[in-house]
């Protein structure tokens, strides 16, 4: 259970800092063209949702995926026709 937590966390703090990097480089880009920075404060607020939202998605695929692994690997393997 603590594996899954800690896939949690890596998995949120991840997608915050690749939401960061994408903004950022929206920023920059923008910074470039009309010389001057734009990042409200509400796109921080929103890549931490949506990052916190994506790597709660990211944990529970994860989660399903063990789930059914796990099933499978109970079933017994199929008798060999002679």
């Amino acid at each position: 259970m603590m594996v899954y937590f800690k896939l949690l966390i890596y998995s949120c703090f991840f997608c915050i800092l690749l939401g960061f990097l994408l903004i950022g480089a929206g920023a920059l880009f923008i910074y470039i063209i009309k010389g001057y920075l734009f990042f409200p404060f509400y796109h921080v607020k929103r890549v931490v949702v949506f990052g916190c939202i994506a790597g709660t998605a990211i944990t529970l695929a994860t989660i399903v995926f063990n789930l059914i692994d796990k099933y499978n690997a109970r079933k017994s393997p199929p008798s060999d026709p002679e």
